[in-house]
């Protein structure tokens, strides 16, 4: 219930876009930020998380963000933005972003977490 009543603030309410300047930037492991590769030697690399206004981006994967409230928590923030993300075949997704500190927490669809992790140097 708790998740279907944030769902529903995330749809209806307009958010104020500088209350989530704290949530912008570039985030990601040590590996992520210095874009290491996968597999030792390989080609392919770790992408950071890019959080911009009103997108969200890792490595390929693009997201258009409608972002709900922030409350603030003892120990942070929260706030929750409706993704969609795709090109040719977009999905939606709600993604949850706990803030403490300098680490951040996102939840895709809440039962999936990813982090905690860092700014990325020069962000």
């Amino acid at each position: 219930m708790r998740y279907l009543i944030l769902m529903f603030a995330v749809l209806v309410t307009p958010a104020n876009a500088s209350e989530h300047v704290a949530f912008r930037g570039t985030w990601g492991t040590k590996a992520q930020c210095a874009r290491a590769p996968v597999q030792p030697g390989g080609t392919v690399l770790l992408e950071p998380f890019e959080i911009g206004r009103n997108w969200l981006r890792q490595g390929q994967l693009w997201c258009a963000l409608r972002w709900g409230p922030v409350e603030a928590r003892k120990n942070g923030a929260f706030t929750a933005a409706n993704a969609q993300c795709g090109e040719d075949s977009v999905r939606s997704y709600l993604i949850g972003m706990q803030l403490t500190g300098d680490e951040l927490i996102l939840r895709w669809n809440f039962p999936h977490k990813i982090g905690p992790l860092k700014r990325c140097p020069g962000s």
